[in-house]
This record gives C-alpha cells, sequence and structure tokens, in this order.
C-alpha cells in the first residue's frame, strides 16, 4: 500500500485547502465494502518528525478511493516533483497557481518533441555529473520505502482476509476517461504520447502511468474474463488474497479443453503451425505430433524411438519447427516441456521457443515436429532455465509428406546443462548434414496467461502443480505412448 508524504507546513496548508468550500465526494453505496477498511486504517495521520501520512480521494466517478504515492526526497527532488504535479479538479492547482487553460490547452508535435529533448538532456547532465551524496540518499530513501511497503501490504493482507467474499463479487467499475487526469492518480507524473503513457486500472477504472500499473491479476467472475489483466498498484495488492481461488476457478488452465481431436476430420490436424499464440494451441500441436509419431512408428518401426530410451525418459520436449535455406538454414518454432514424475504422472506444461541456425551441406525447407527425450533431471532443469543454448550435429531427409531426422545435442543455460536425444516427423523436400545451434527460451508470458498469474519454468516442471484439466488431451497422448512401451 503507498501513500503520501507531506512536511508539516503542507500538509497544514492543505487540511485548510479542505475547508474552502470544496464539495464533498459522494459514493455509490455497495461500492466501497472492502476498500472502507483500508481507508479507515489510512485516515490516521502517523507524525514522525518532519514527515505525516496523508490520504486523497480519487475522483467521484471511480467509487473507489485510491491513495497518492510521493516518496521519501531530498530537497531538489520535491521542488522537481512539485512542478510536474497537478490533480484535475482538486486542492493542488490553487496552491501551485498553474496559469493553463484545460479547455484551451492542447498538446502540439512540437510540445512532445520538446519534452523528449528535455528529458534525454536532464538524463546525460545526470550521468555527466553524477552527485554520488544525492543519489545515494536517493538509494537509501528508496530501500527504506520498500521495506515500508511490504509491511503494509501484509497489514492490507490481513485485513482482507474476511472481505475475500466481497471482493469475488464485485463488479465491473466505470472507467474514467482520458481528460479526467493529466497526470498520475498515484505517483503525480505527467502524462506524455511517449515519455509516460496512460493506462486504465481494469479493476477500479484509475488512470496510471506505466510504472505505478506494471502488475497483471484475475478479475472477479463478474468481470469475465480469463486473462489477467492490468491493474494499480493498490489493486494488486487488493486482489492478491484471491489470486489462487481465481486461479482455480477462472484460469484458462482450469477449463477443459475443446479442440480435442486430432484425426483427419478437423483440418488443424493436418499440418502443425510453426508459431503458435496461446497454450492451448501448444497443447494441440503436442498432442497432434504424438499421434503422428505413433502413425510413422507402425508403419515404419526402425523411425521410431527406441523403446529403451523412451523408458529412461524424465521428460519430453514437444516443438514444431519450420527450417529453410542453402548451406546456412534458419528454423524457427514454439512447442512444450513436460516432466515425468517419480510415480509416472506428468507434470503441467511449459511453453518454450526456439530460433536457430544451421551450417552444412544441406538444402531446402521443411517443417518438422520435433520430439526432444529429457533423460535425466538436470535436462528437465535446463528448460526449466529462462534460455540455454544448444548445439548439435546430425543428419536430416524429408521428401514429401514423411520425414526422419536423428540427432544427439548438448544443452547448456541459465538452468544447467545434458545431453539429450532429438527424434522428429518431418513434412517438405529437404537433405543435409549439418552442425546446428539454437537457442531455446522460456515462453513467460504465454505460462502466465494460460495459469493465470506470474510462475516460474522450474515451479510447473519440477513443483507439485496438479495437471490442469486443458491438457487432458495431452496426458492422453502420453498415456497411450508411454503404455505402449510398458506392455
Amino acid at each position: 500500500m503507498v501513500m503520501f508524504l507531506f512536511s508539516k507546513n503542507q500538509a497544514s496548508h492543505i487540511f485548510e485547502a479542505e475547508t474552502k468550500g470544496y464539495p464533498p465526494i459522494n459514493f455509490e453505496e455497495g461500492s466501497l465494502d472492502v476498500v472502507n477498511e483500508c481507508s479507515n486504517e489510512m485516515t490516521m495521520i502517523k507524525e514522525t518528525g518532519e514527515d505525516m501520512y496523508r490520504k486523497f480521494p480519487l475522483h467521484e466517478q471511480t467509487g473507489i478511493w485510491v491513495p497518492a504515492s510521493v516518496p521519501p526526497m531530498t530537497k531538489h527532488d520535491h521542488e522537481e516533483w512539485q512542478k510536474g504535479f497537478g490533480y484535475n479538479k482538486g486542492c493542488f492547482e490553487e496552491e501551485y497557481n498553474w496559469d493553463i487553460d484545460d479547455e484551451n490547452w492542447e498538446m502540439t508535435m512540437w510540445d512532445v518533441l520538446a519534452d523528449m529533448f528535455v528529458a534525454g538532456k536532464e538524463k546525460i547532465l545526470s550521468v555527466a555529473s553524477y552527485d554520488f551524496g544525492r543519489h545515494g540518499m536517493s538509494l537509501v530513501s528508496q530501500f527504506f520505502l520498500e521495506e515500508a511497503l511490504k509491511d503494509k501490504s501484509q497489514t492490507v493482507q490481513d485485513t482482507y482476509v474476511g472481505s475475500e467474499h466481497t471482493l469475488l463479487e464485485t463488479e465491473p467499475a466505470k472507467w474514467l476517461p482520458d481528460s479526467a487526469a493529466s497526470s498520475c492518480m498515484l505517483c503525480g507524473a505527467c502524462f506524455h504520447p511517449i515519455i509516460c503513457s496512460r493506462h486504465h486500472c481494469r479493476f477500479c477504472g484509475g488512470i496510471f502511468c506505466g510504472g505505478c500499473s506494471k502488475g497483471r491479476s484475475l478479475l472477479p467472475p463478474k468481470f469475465m474474463t480469463s486473462d489477467p489483466q492490468r491493474v494499480c498498484d493498490v489493486c494488486g495488492v487488493r486482489l492478491e488474497c484471491i489470486q489462487p481461488c481465481l486461479m482455480n476457478q477462472l484460469s484458462r488452465a482450469c477449463q477443459l479443453p475443446t479442440q480435442d481431436l486430432t484425426d483427419l476430420s478437423t483440418l488443424r490436424s493436418w499440418l502443425n503451425f510453426p508459431w503458435a499464440t496461446t497454450m492451448e494451441y501448444e497443447i494441440y500441436k503436442a498432442a497432434n505430433s504424438i499421434y503422428g509419431y505413433c502413425k510413422v512408428g507402425e508403419l515404419k518401426p526402425e523411425k521410431s524411438i527406441p523403446d529403451s530410451i523412451l523408458r529412461q525418459a524424465k521428460g519430453l520436449a514437444i516443438i514444431t519447427e519450420v527450417k529453410v535455406g542453402l548451406m546456412v538454414t534458419y528454423k524457427i518454432g514454439t512447442g512444450l516441456v513436460v516432466a515425468r514424475r517419480a510415480d509416472g504422472s506428468w507434470s503441467p506444461p511449459s511453453a518454450i521457443s526456439t530460433c536457430g541456425l544451421g551450417y552444412g551441406a544441406q538444402a531446402g525447407g521443411e517443417l518438422a515436429d520435433y520430439i526432444i527425450v529429457l533423460r535425466n533431471t538436470e535436462a528437465i532443469k535446463t528448460f526449466s532455465g529462462n534460455a540455454h543454448l544448444s548445439v548439435g550435429a546430425g543428419i536430416s531427409a524429408s521428401a514429401g509428406h514423411l520425414g526422419r531426422a536423428a540427432e544427439a545435442d548438448f544443452r547448456a543455460g541459465d538452468g544447467g546443462y545434458a545431453a539429450c536425444y532429438t527424434y522428429s516427423c518431418s513434412k517438405g523436400a529437404f537433405m543435409g548434414c549439418a552442425f546446428n545451434g539454437s537457442i531455446v527460451s522460456t515462453r513467460n508470458s504465454i505460462n502466465d496467461q494460460f495459469y493465470g498469474g506470474p510462475i516460474k519454468a522450474s515451479e510447473i516442471l519440477l513443483g507439485s502443480l496438479t495437471k490442469p484439466p486443458a491438457a487432458a488431451t495431452l496426458y492422453k497422448a502420453l498415456s497411450m505412448l508411454f503404455d505402449k512401451i510398458e506392455k
């Protein structure tokens, strides 16, 4: 939870401003059930030396109280803040005596370029003449502010424990128009079309800068969305206590799959596209690749993965990749990773992407579905990192609808290093023997969108998360593949 810090003189001046006849703010009944508990707590004025806390209400149209924030700062920083802070229809315009006619003033392209030039100039001057004393104090102030925010956030969470039901029943708030605020309602930064853009909080409807609304949270059921939405820092703290409940009820991972047919009756099963934008399609591609591999293994057993290697597999990475070139080949694709646990069950999937180059005696183009066998736990840890490099050499050949590629590669990254075996079924016209290198990275944004919140790949693959219902098609294909080997 964040709040304003004022000196005693400034605070007394603001208290006097409140008595000059400003109209009271009328909130709608029933819209502040949850917020009242927090606002009552924040109304208390705490004096410590020269600092004091003070709350300010949001615009009448939101119906929700949002505190503003000014961190501890030096005298010079405070003067700069005063120059840039303004609150429409509030008590600050009179204090700072702004001579701007909001009705007639309009930002031009020259104003935009001038602001960008001034911002760049200040950055260059600050780097050229670095004030260690001033910036050192700023770092110390920032540290104490972060510690205070952590304590405050914990207090707010404890306050909202008994109000989870009220939060779950919250209805969508009316968004403020862009003209309602010329500066961020939390930090007071003036909006700029390039330097500081406007963002609406999807929960309270207020207007904030990117730094004060960088969080993503699942919203209550009445908002009718299953994807995490942008919210301000205050609403992010408010919604944190109900995120586990929403992840189990509304996230994409908890929904049953609708595209579960992989036979020739559906056009999408004929060809896997190399780039997917959702986890649902990654799951479908992986299941389709496994079924296709099983069909090839039945027709030509010599092209199947040896049973001894599959029995020892601790996990699988399934990627659809397109490769094209002459001598130098370029490749790109996406896929997912699943880990096999000690009891034989499978972990939830984690999305990955790959891009790379190859060099050698090769020519053509092909679309291939790769199955990478993760032989040990170290290989799973390698794929659970943010990114890793794959280096290997192999032979690839495809003509027409079916092809075969076998490759042994070495992988190393921030998650560790390991050796893996790669098998594939490919389509196209391609032949060659080459040295290949590629970078495989975890698609954290796809994972967050699917599971409903920030989650690491290591928690997905090596943690104790339950199998998501949305991946039922994938687990069915994996069961068919490994049950056949065991029998």
